[in-house]
């Protein structure tokens, strides 16, 4: 068996892991639930969901009230072909509905991804959080 990556599936991984990122900040749920398996499992450490319904409800969920928010997902590396697997650096600055103070948080995600009737999606994710700290108040706010 081959392990090489061709540029179509590097490109593919990339546009999965950067809907994920695109769905939370613009809330669009429904991109946001194209990254997901039905099944998916996702890991957070201090919380797990079962299914991609169940996580993308809890992502409305928090972000829906949330102000500005932005994800940036980088350093994508695909580290197995069978099954699909990649590790992706990711920073989230999430701020407080009146945008002056919020949080920011740093973490890696590694995900397990099949081919599905719709492309690919996660099916496991494990997030592992470098740290999370409070920030504000914010300079831009009323910007």
């Amino acid at each position: 068996m081959s392990t090489t990556i061709s540029a179509d599936l590097r490109f593919e991984v990339l546009d999965l892991v950067y809907r994920y990122a695109t769905g939370i900040d613009t809330r669009d749920w429904d991109l946001f639930r194209t990254v997901f398996t039905d099944d998916a499992e996702v890991d957070f450490g201090f919380a797990r969901w079962e299914s991609g319904d169940a996580f993308a409800a809890f992502m409305q969920e928090t972000h829906d009230p949330a102000g500005r928010t932005l994800h940036r997902m980088t350093n994508t590396v695909i580290t197995g072909v069978d099954p699909l697997t990649a590790r992706t650096y990711g920073d989230a600055l999430v701020l407080e509905g009146d945008n002056l103070a919020g949080t920011i948080a740093n973490a890696w995600y590694d995900d397990e991804m099949v081919r599905t009737d719709s492309g690919l999606r996660i099916r496991r994710r494990i997030v592992r959080m470098g740290s999370m700290v409070n920030v504000g108040p914010n300079l831009a706010a009323a910007f």
